[in-house]
Formats: structure tokens, sequence, C-alpha cells
């Protein structure tokens, strides 16, 4: 759960990003939303890990940050579905994790993990439909 959440860490770096770049105002405010989403999410992740035993949590990577910014520099005016793409690939794989994570929690009995871990695949589930709409809108 430990890569999920620093995924989560470039997420709200990524559309921190994007928030100030997006020149459309409906997705710039699609965007803000998602970034405020993200710290949510990343406070659920921490105190999932806390609550199994995590030594130490992570609570920031340098790193992610960095290539997100790097990322968003690259994607400016049309090249922002570049962007945009990515994003929507991300929010569907960490989708895939945190459902594994809920499905090995119930069988190991941590049911209110689980279903923590159920809320947050459902999350990045929507976030990737949306992005998906904003993206066939833009083609």
């Amino acid at each position: 759960m430990r890569i999920a959440l620093l995924a989560e860490f470039g997420a709200r770096s990524i559309y921190g990003c994007l928030s100030k770049r997006m020149r459309d105002a409906e997705l710039r405010q699609v965007i803000v939303e998602f970034h405020e989403e993200e710290s949510q999410i990343i406070a659920k992740v921490q105190r999932l890990l806390a609550l199994c035993g995590a030594r130490s949590v992570p609570s920031r990577s340098r790193r992610r940050a960095f290539m997100s910014w790097v990322l968003a520099l690259s994607s400016r005016g049309r090249a922002d579905s570049l962007a945009l793409r990515s994003c929507h690939d991300a929010e569907l794989t960490v989708a895939r994790w945190y459902s594994e994570y809920a499905r090995y929690l119930g069988q190991v009995g941590a049911r209110a993990e689980a279903r923590t871990c159920e809320e947050l695949a459902q999350t990045k589930i929507r976030h990737a439909r949306i992005l998906e709409a904003w993206m066939s809108r833009r083609a």
C-alpha cells in the first residue's frame, strides 16, 4: 500500500500543477476538485498504513512532485492531453491496486480497512471516468 501512497502524492502534485496551467475554466475546476480530494485520499491511506502496522508512513515524495511538475510543464496547449492521459491511466492503475487491497484485507478479516480501500477504488474509478470524458471531448 506504500506504493499507492506514493502514487497519491504524485496525483496530488500533478493536479496541483495542472490546475494552474489549464485554459479551459470548467476543466480547471475539475482538476482543482481532484487536487482537493487527493489530500483527503492521502490522509486515508496514511491512516490505513498506520493501522496495518507500517513502521514509517511517508508524508511526501519529492521525486513524484518533481516528475509531476515536468509532466505538467511539457503539457502546454493541445499537448495537455498527454497529461490527462497519464492521469487517467494512473487513476485506473491505482483503482486496481485498491481493489486488490480490499480483497486481501477482507480475506484476513480487516473489514473496515477493506471497505476503506473499496471506497478509495471507487473514487479513483470516478476520477478516471471524468478524465476519460474530458479526453474524448477534447479529441
